[in-house]
This record gives structure tokens, sequence and C-alpha cells, in this order.
């Protein structure tokens, strides 16, 4: 009976066209019960929040390394494989030369005919170019925000974002932010400033101060 391993990948730009790896599971397990593969072994190696284009995969160099010969890498589709030509080629030609095979839950050819290894080649160049895209679109959105004076990034101790992405003072933690620079002026050890913030003010943004939240705000604010 065939052994089949499950691969599973989750992009770093969720939306509803990459489903979680649990659903991928899902239907990649379907698609072996269908074929009759071995389902009382099949193993399950996931890479999550993890680009397409990213050769270097600790669950796919797991899940290649566990192929043998005769077996199937079951991938949900394409684009969960590879989102670059060249990966997707490389991916591919490391398991051939392992004897074993992709397929696809999606029922996509596979690349086990001269056919097949075309229309994945395809799919390849438009899961490629999707991501180009995303890529474009994302960087003309950020040029347009940083045009209209909108902050990128993490806000700043001592101000908060506004309605229109702008900044503006936050003065609770301007008061915090004077009374952690008053205390390192009086040479206050850091635990100490950590427990009067957090006696004092009950932490910062919600949080408990940190000694790392005080070596950030001393690095910011301004001595007065």
């Amino acid at each position: 009976m065939t052994k089949a391993i499950i691969y599973t990948r989750f992009s770093p730009r969720p939306n509803d066209d990459c489903d979680s790896c649990e659903k991928q599971w899902d239907r990649c397990y379907a698609y072996c019960v269908e074929k009759d593969y071995d389902n009382e072994h099949i193993q399950d190696f996931s890479d999550r929040f993890v680009s397409g284009g990213d050769l270097n995969r600790p669950g796919l160099e797991q899940a290649i390394n566990e192929l043998q010969e005769g077996d199937v890498l079951v991938v949900d589709r394409t684009d969960r494989l590879a989102r670059d030509m060249l990966v997707g080629l490389t991916i591919r030609a490391r398991i051939q030369a392992k004897g074993a095979r992709i397929e696809f839950a999606d029922g996509s050819p596979s690349d086990t005919t001269a056919e097949g290894r075309l229309f994945q080649a395809i799919l390849l160049a438009f899961a490629e170019y999707e991501r180009e895209r995303i890529r474009e679109r994302t960087r003309a959105g950020l040029a347009r925000k940083k045009a209209e004076g909108k902050h990128l990034g993490r806000v700043p101790y001592g101000c908060r974002r506004d309605g229109d992405g702008s900044l503006v003072p936050e003065e609770r933690e301007r008061v915090i932010m004077d009374f952690v620079c008053a205390c390192k002026r009086n040479h206050m050890a850091p635990a100490y400033i950590v427990n009067q913030v957090n006696a004092l003010y009950g932490g910062i943004r919600g949080k408990q101060c940190t000694e790392r939240t005080v070596r950030t705000i001393l690095s910011t604010c301004r001595e007065t």
C-alpha cells in the first residue's frame, strides 16, 4: 500500500485563499482515504506563517527527508507547496530524486506525466505572479500612507495613533516616561524603576512594565 505524507503551509499574510493548516490537512487526508493510501500511518508536516517563496522550511525539509521510493507527498494545492517557480521546481526535483512523487488534494494533475508537469509549471508561474502583485500593492500602499504623513510601524511610547493614522501625544505615557527618566537621573536601578511604574501606574499600555520596557523608554524619552 502506498505510503502518504501530508504537507501543509500557511501564509504569513492569511486570507480567505490560504486556509489554516488544519483545513488543508483535512482535505489532504480525505484525498488519501479516497486514493486508498496507507492512512493508518500518515505523517503530517507543516510550516506555519512561512512564505511560499522560501525554500528553507523546517516542515518541508522533514517531509522530504521522510520520503522513500514509491511514497507520495500530498499537498492541498500547488501554491501551498510554493509560490515561486524556481523554488517549486527545486522541491519537485528533490522529491523525484528520492523516487517519490507529489499529488494535490484539489485534483490538479500530478507531476508523473509531461502534461502534469506542464500544468504544474503554469500554476507555479501564476502563484509567483500573484505573490509579486501582492508585494507591489503592499509597497504602493505603504508609500501612499507615508506620503500622507501617516505613521508606519510600531507606535513609540508617549504617542498614540490617531484615527487618520498620524501620531498624537499620549499624555499618560509621557508622564510615565518623565518618571522613568527622573529615576534614571537619580541612579535608580532598573528593577526598582519597574516596580515603581507597576505600583504607581499599573504598568503601561495595559501590561506590566519590565526592564526591557524601561530600556526602550530610556532610549527614546527626552531628558527634562
